[in-house]
Parts: C-alpha cells; structure tokens; sequence
C-alpha cells in the first residue's frame, strides 16, 4: 500500500482552528499552519475564504487542543489509510446444470487495493455452498457450487452475489453480480462419458451460426474412450421450442475442453434462442444479433 501526498502553496492562507470557550466560535489563526502540518484551508475550512469549517474540526480540538487538531489534519490528508471496495470480478450471465450431475462450479474472483479478506453474500437458490479462498491467476478466487434437485429441474434461478470485507475496521460491499442459472431434468441416455457441458455463447452473423462452450469427460474415461466417444457423439441443435436449426454436429473440443462450432445458416432459419443436446445434457442461450422480427421461437 503506497502513500501519496499532495502538496500546496501557503500565500497568506489562515488556517480555521476551534475555540474551546463557551461560545464554541472558531478562531481563524495563521500561525497554527505549521504546528498542525496543513497543506490546504480546506484541511478544516469549508471554502478558502475561511467561512465555516468542516465537520470535526471543533471537537479536534476540544479534544487536545493543538494535538488534537493534528491529529484530525494527519489523519484527513493521510492518503495511505484510504480503503478501497472490493471487486467482484464479471461471470457468464447464464448456466445451465443438469439434475444428477456433477455440481456447477462458479469461480468467482475478487480484486481489493488492500488485499483486505472478504466474506461471501447474496441471494441463491437452496442446496448451494462455498469453497475456501485460493489464488486463481494471481487473484482471489472463491468457488460458488450447487447441485439441483429433482423438484428444482425445469425452473431457472436467479443469483445475485457480492463480497463484503471482513477486517478489522473495514465493510465496505463490492458490486453485485447476478447471473441466471437453468436447472435441466436428469438425463435418460444410457452412455455417459460426458461429465460437463456448457454452451457460452450462440452468435448468428453474415448468415453463419457460431456456437462456443465446454465439455469435459468423467474422470474414469480413459484417452481411447474419450477419442472414441467425440468420434460418435453428435450435438443437436434447434430453437427453444424445438424446431430443427441445423443437421446433427460433431464436435472437437481443444485439451482444455473449448469448442467451437460454426455452420451456414440463412436468415429465415435463425432462431431467437438455440438449444443444443450432447449426450442428454442440456445447453440453451439467446441467439446475438438474430433478427428480432423473423427469428424462429
């Protein structure tokens, strides 16, 4: 944590000091500029022209007469002991989790000039829970998990979430987050290699459809089996209500898990929110950029 100072020219200024008599007048006096270290009439003044003062001056020096007002001044222009709010880092605005499946993980990051510890708070659907804090990338990071029930599939959850600091003297709130979070049915297929699926973004531009997202194989799949397995396993894809946007797909994740997929699509057939199916689990996002008047529901 650094420290800055701002330093001012004197001129003549005067500087605003507090009467300890009866009438609770305030004495401007000049001489008290260097006893106290002021750097500004504005230290205790509330303009240059000396009229009025700021809140706190008088009992500043009620309280130690010069000392006391010292320590009023040291403590207003000490810049070192400015606390920032924490941040919150941005997530994905939308989730989607399948009923009987591994828990939805969602890291979620925080920043803080003072690297001040921080509690986690908000509103989020029943069942969840919290990891301890760990460093992600250089950053503070706490993981948001949750596995949905059966009575909780086929609905969406709204999650709002903030950190608030912890330490002694500090409790300021970050920003709010908040992020939507769709709950699947279990799924009935009789093979399952595929341990998470996700699609993040769905974009339809100059008449082509580019999907993204992540999927990653259960821990017992061997090397051979998973290669295996995307050589079989096709993604459908169609609107929310069902109607069929695009021939079953293959797809070829990198070894952290991201694919992408991009396929001609003309205008007509572009829907306003695409659902794609990979081995019974479950991802749907609005469609960016489709055409709100003619897009397919």
């Amino acid at each position: 944590m650094s420290t800055q100072t701002t330093h001012k020219q004197w001129s003549g200024l005067l500087l605003l000091t507090a009467s300890s008599l009866l009438t609770g007048t305030a004495l401007a006096r000049e001489e008290y500029v260097p006893l106290t270290g002021a750097e500004s009439c504005l230290d205790c003044h509330r303009d240059l022209e000396g009229n009025g003062y700021t809140s706190g001056v008088l009992d500043a020096w009620n309280s130690g007469e010069i000392e006391g007002l010292k320590k009023f001044i040291e403590a207003k222009n000490n810049t070192g002991n400015t606390n920032t709010a924490p941040v919150l880092h941005a997530i994905n605005s939308k989730w989607d989790i399948t009923v009987g499946e591994s828990a939805l993980v969602i890291p979620l990051q925080v920043t803080d000039a003072e690297d001040d510890s921080f509690a986690l708070h908000g509103t989020a659907p029943t069942g969840y829970s919290v990891s301890d804090v760990y460093i992600k990338n250089g950053l503070s990071t706490v993981d948001f998990k949750w596995s949905p029930t059966a009575a909780q599939a086929n609905k969406t959850y709204t999650v709002k979430l903030y950190v608030q600091e912890t330490g002694d003297g500090r409790s300021l709130k970050s920003n709010t987050i908040t992020s939507l979070i769709k709950v699947w049915p279990a799924r009935k297929t009789a093979t399952k290699q595929v341990g998470t699926f996700q699609l993040q973004s769905a974009q339809w531009k100059s008449n082509a459809m580019t999907l993204t997202g992540l999927v990653t194989f259960k821990s017992n799949v061997t090397a051979a089996q998973r290669t295996a397995a995307l050589a079989k396993l096709t993604m459908s894809v169609s609107s929310a209500n069902g109607k069929v946007v695009s021939t079953p797909v293959k797809l070829a994740p990198n070894s952290a898990g991201t694919w992408t997929k991009k396929f001609t699509l003309g205008a007509s057939k572009v829907p306003c929110s695409v659902k794609v199916n990979y081995e019974g689990l479950i991802g749907m996002r609005s469609v960016s950029l489709a055409p709100a008047a003619t897009c397919v529901k």
